[in-house]
């Protein structure tokens, strides 16, 4: 990331008014740890006007890190609107989607998880993608949001199949599961089958 970062500055100071490394800036400062910076750089952006779902789906990230480190709700629920913000203004774009319906999940609004998740469905489909660990994986998350535990196990272990090495793909959709299983109140048994799928992780 610090190389990247450097080359980025160098592209960013020759061409100033481009979008797109201001973006992969941000996302490489939040990727680092550094959501503090990240958060500055894509809230210059997004109050510069930009609302595409590429700047606000980064930026949203930046207030979920800020929420996991702080765990103050209103980090949270900042996430959550500019997810939804940017999947309102680009209904498309199945990964502000799913977050926006993850995050109210977390926010305890079951009914406009289950809502965004069966609109992310049309997107995205019920079945497998070959060879793409993520939309697969996000595939899974719309079944688990909608409390379908056995479609959403299949899935996840059809991602996990497709890329067995992505180790670290694998405990980052694992951590993003649990917590979506607690706040499902699912049973043991449920938990155990999702988890079961990220046993090796």
């Amino acid at each position: 990331y610090p190389n990247a970062l450097r080359i980025l500055a160098d592209v960013a100071s020759s061409f100033p008014r481009a979008l797109r490394p201001q973006q992969l800036t941000g996302l490489a400062m939040a990727r680092s740890g550094d959501w503090q910076a990240a958060q500055i750089a894509l809230g210059r952006l997004y109050a510069a006007g930009e609302i595409d779902p590429e700047t606000l789906g980064i930026y949203g990230r930046t207030w979920m890190d800020r929420y996991d480190k702080t765990k103050d709700r209103l980090h949270l629920l900042r996430a959550r609107d500019l997810y939804r913000q940017a999947f309102e203004a680009a209904p498309k774009d199945y990964y502000t989607g799913i977050n926006a319906a993850s995050k109210s999940l977390l926010l305890g609004e079951r009914d406009t998880a289950k809502q965004l998740a069966a609109r992310v469905e049309k997107l995205v489909g019920t079945a497998a993608i070959p060879n793409d660990y993520w939309r697969t994986a996000t595939i899974a998350e719309v079944q688990l949001l909608q409390g379908n535990y056995q479609q959403a196990a299949a899935l996840y272990q059809s991602a996990v199949g497709e890329a067995p090495l992505e180790r670290g793909s694998h405990a980052s959709t694992w951590a993003a599961a649990s917590r979506l299983l607690d706040c499902l109140e699912a049973s043991a048994d449920q938990k155990t089958l999702i988890r079961n799928v990220f046993a090796p992780t």
